[in-house]
């Protein structure tokens, strides 16, 4: 039989003023089931001591929140199981140096939680007991609230690792990787930033796309509050120099999203895949599809990756590839829906290319035809005998040579004309508009800054529009991303 906590746990009901008590502390709801009334719980839970005391033992979240909050309280809890151990224990209170090392002293496991602690409070004399690796996070944390000391020590080292993983809350310290600073870590100012609890609130996802700025959930609350706060001061000035600077071994903790995007636009391999979250940021899969298409290194090292979950992406693979005439991976088994359109821009195959992609894939017949159109090649293009669409016929009308308009039209009047329902492709531009333009545009801060996804040049129907300005008082610029940065020099 069902407990009364499991009952209420699949009980779905939601209203304002179920999870303002919650995250006040003040009651617990009768149903637990929506996750963002879980998610007001576990808030109450660690700004209450003494709240929801019940739910402990039911679901490891819940759990997990009561046993930092005890921590936090300078109570050390009974934890029985490896899944109830918490990952966050230094907010939104510190407990005392005496409490994190009985912690360290009977759950050896918790080594790194309490060092990170330690980086937020300044017990650099635990810290040093310890004997930690010298960890990427931990410094982070350190120099993010002011303790120089345990940071230095850190820095000083000519080997640090990365042990804490604060997007997916694990810690490896069996196998930890060689890291450095890299712009990872959900430090404890970031905590303070929080947004109004919605109904239409789901539990974090890092598989997915995450909304802007929530890549990380290390107090497992999804960061909900009855008002939305302010963010954090802009670092826009600290962002903007690393768009035209190489990168320093160890990144300052600033809002990377920006260079994540920009590297993905051109392509940079070695950036891209220094920078990258774990789940895309906003408008990320655009800029990496234009990066695709632009660099035949970028498309090679995607192709390699072992888990191509978006179409966009394998269809801007494929499309690179078929432009460098490389047909090696299209076989007559290759699906339908992550065969691109757009092949022949920014570069053209080889004639012979293109007929032989017809070949194993007939449905493409409509894309090589224009592909031929935009380049001239008649001979291939007369081969196909293809069926006129409006793509077709508009591509026809800027061709300089007047045979393939003519003889669409010449088809259309045989065939009965186009059809009026004709299957159409996401937008592409004729040859005549292809070209990326740039922006006056100015804005003072790239810091929070995303790719323009409605302008542009639209690869199989994904925009992302190239044009940063750095704009110095000398007033020299150069064309850059989708949004614009003043630079003062």
């Amino acid at each position: 039989m069902a407990s009364q906590i499991e009952r209420r746990l699949s009980h779905i009901e939601y209203s304002d003023k179920i999870c303002i008590e919650a995250i006040r502390g003040e009651r617990l709801p009768e149903a637990l089931g929506l996750p963002v009334v879980q998610h007001s719980v576990i808030r109450g839970i660690r700004y209450h001591d003494g709240f929801a005391e019940e739910l402990m033992g039911s679901l490891p979240a819940f759990t997990r929140a009561l046993c930092a909050r005890s921590i936090m309280s300078n109570r050390v809890p009974q934890i029985n199981q490896p899944e109830d151990i918490p990952y966050c224990i230094w907010h939104p209170d510190v407990a005392t140096e005496a409490t994190y090392r009985e912690v360290a002293r009977r759950y050896p496991q918790m080594k790194y939680q309490v060092g990170r602690a330690c980086a937020v409070a300044g017990y650099f004399n635990l810290y040093m007991e310890l004997n930690l690796l010298p960890e990427v996070h931990i410094a982070d944390e350190a120099r993010e609230n002011g303790h120089s000391d345990i940071y230095e020590d850190i820095m000083a080292s000519p080997v640090k690792y990365e042990v804490m993983n604060d997007y997916f809350r694990t810690i490896n310290a069996d196998q930890p990787k060689v890291a450095h600073l890299n712009g990872n870590t959900a430090v404890r100012p970031y905590l303070e930033v929080k947004r109004k609890f919605r109904q239409t609130d789901e539990p974090f996802d890092v598989k997915g796309t995450a909304s802007k700025g929530h890549y990380f959930d290390i107090t497992e609350d999804n960061g909900v509050d009855e008002f939305d706060t302010k963010s954090l001061p802009s670092d826009g000035a600290a962002v903007t120099q690393y768009l035209y600077s190489p990168l320093p071994r160890d990144l300052p903790l600033i809002n990377k999203d920006v260079l994540i995007l920009t590297a993905a636009y051109y392509g940079d391999i070695d950036r891209y895949a220094r920078l990258c979250r774990p789940m895309t940021v906003p408008t990320e899969i655009h800029c990496i599809v234009r990066g695709i298409y632009h660099n035949t290194m970028f498309a090679k090292w995607w192709s390699l990756q072992p888990d191509i979950s978006d179409y966009r992406i394998q269809r801007a693979i494929y499309a690179r590839f078929i432009m460098d005439n490389d047909i090696s991976r299209i076989t007559p088994e290759t699906p339908c829906n992550e065969l691109p359109y757009l092949i022949w821009y920014p570069a053209i195959a080889h004639g012979r290319v293109y007929q032989e992609l017809v070949r194993r894939k007939p449905s493409m017949k409509a894309a090589v035809a224009r592909a031929c159109i935009v380049a001239d090649y008649r001979d291939v293009y007369d081969k196909l005998d293809v069926d006129p669409d409006v793509d077709l016929l508009a591509e026809a009308k800027v061709s300089p040579n007047p045979y393939y308009l003519q003889d669409l039209r010449n088809k259309t009047e045989r065939r009965g004309g186009v059809p009026d329902e004709w299957p159409k492709w996401n937008p592409c531009y004729t040859r005549d508009r292809l070209f990326e333009h740039t922006t006056t545009r100015l804005l003072g801060d790239v810091s929070n800054s995303i790719a323009d996804t409605e302008s542009g040049v639209p690869y199989n129907g994904v925009y992302a529009e190239p044009a940063i300005l750095y704009n110095t008082v000398v007033s020299v610029t150069a064309a850059y991303f989708g949004f614009t940065v003043y630079v003062k020099s």
